[in-house]
């Protein structure tokens, strides 16, 4: 047994107690729910290279053997990632010229990480209407979509939200793994770049050296790792709606070029984390999960 597999089962049986000390419900059975996952940045061109290079194997697996299909979506200009989620978690025509930019009515600027910008635009632009997260979670995104559970979503990025104190605490095993694992993974990456320091330390300096080291652990360690352990247990636990965006990708294309091996690398991990969210799904088709695999833009190198 993969000790994802353990770990999960430990906490799936640790919320099994919550819920018998009415600190949670159990599913509700007989209802459709959605998993939607965002690879950040991907462009078609992109997808269908990496599709027929072997660099994606789940997804191509998927294609081939389970049914699904790609289509187009689109959700108007700008292609950016906060347009593209408002439009898609709410279903409508966002005002959202870009990713930083001036608001003319406002007279400030607006810049989605910073605090109480991004709340603010969902605020206006929802205008009240029914996330399609609604009740369920959201990592890693701009928006909320209406979720109760955010995680380095940007409109909720100083206040985390769940069911209380007793919801986040009843997450620690998944927790405990992810910084068991992650510490450990950590540990390699950092082994790794010595050995290239030691080896070829002119290279090192002109491929980005430790500053790229870090980004990598920081995201394509620690943040992917939790995005999926968390998503994993909501599955688990049949939250109705979850939305998750791995942008691991994306930070390394804006960086490298989309068709730079470390892009390439990076969309590998994604592809694999993704494969686990299915192995999860086939454990709980009693859940009635319907899943998607979207990406909000691509990107050009320049």
């Amino acid at each position: 047994m993969p000790l994802d597999d353990l770990a999960l089962g430990l906490q799936r049986v640790l919320d099994r107690g919550i819920r018998r000390l009415r600190l949670g419900a159990a599913p509700v059975p007989g209802r459709r729910r959605l998993l939607i996952v965002q690879i950040d940045g991907l462009s078609q061109s992109v997808l269908d290279e990496a599709l027929a290079r072997g660099r994606v194997p789940f997804l191509a697996r998927l294609l081939r053997h389970r049914g699904y299909g790609i289509m187009p979506m689109s959700v108007g200009l700008p292609t950016s990632t906060p347009a593209f989620q408002m439009a898609a978690m709410y279903g409508v025509r966002p005002d959202i010229p870009g990713f930083h930019y001036h608001d003319r009515h406002r007279k400030t600027g607006v810049y989605y990480p910073r605090a109480g910008d991004a709340a603010r635009v969902e605020q206006t632009q929802a205008a009240g209407r029914r996330g399609i997260v609604n009740g369920g979670g959201a990592y890693g995104c701009i928006f909320t979509g209406g979720a109760e559970s955010n995680l380095l979503t940007f409109a909720m990025i100083t206040r985390p939200s769940g069911a209380g104190l007793l919801r986040t605490i009843s997450g620690a095993v998944v927790i405990g793994w992810v910084l068991l694992k992650g510490s450990v993974a950590s540990a390699i990456e950092l082994t790794r770049a010595v050995l290239r320091v030691v080896a070829d330390p002119v290279a090192v300096s002109r491929g980005g050296g430790w500053k790229w080291l870090a980004i990598k652990i920081g995201i394509s360690v620690w943040l992917r790792e939790l995005f999926t352990l968390v998503v994993s247990r909501d599955l688990y636990a049949g939250v109705p709606a979850i939305y998750v965006n791995y942008f691991d990708y994306d930070v390394a294309a804006h960086a490298w070029g989309p068709r730079h091996p470390r892009a390439l690398r990076a969309l590998r991990r994604v592809d694999a984390a993704i494969h686990r969210l299915w192995r999860v799904l086939r454990r709980v088709p009693g859940h009635g999960y319907d899943f998607y695999v979207l990406s909000d833009h691509g990107q050009a190198a320049c």
